[in-house]
């Protein structure tokens, strides 16, 4: 039987306290756990590296997410990823 397996390897980012009420408050308005915003700024920063072209998207895509979980009630994740993928034509 063939298995396939997604390794991924946990690490740790040390935090100012500063630091990390910025993640957990940028992350409430986002209405998203802080350790998934972490994840989503360091993809985000290592995409702009390796593809540079691709940077600007993928800050205005963030800045769209940003505003759109400002104007929702708080709970509203589904309506949220639906109107992302509709947008994304998925």
């Amino acid at each position: 039987m063939l298995r396939l397996e997604l390794v991924t390897r946990a690490i740790t980012v040390r935090l100012d306290d500063d630091d990390e009420a910025a993640l957990e408050r940028q992350a409430g308005e986002l209405r998203i756990r802080p350790d998934t915003l972490a994840r989503i700024l360091v993809h985000t920063r290592l995409s702009e590296t390796v593809r540079d072209g691709r940077r600007e998207t993928a800050r205005a895509a963030l800045d769209r997410l940003v505003r759109r979980s400002q104007q929702r009630a708080p709970g509203d994740a589904v309506a949220l990823v639906a109107e992302a993928r509709r947008a994304r034509g998925r």
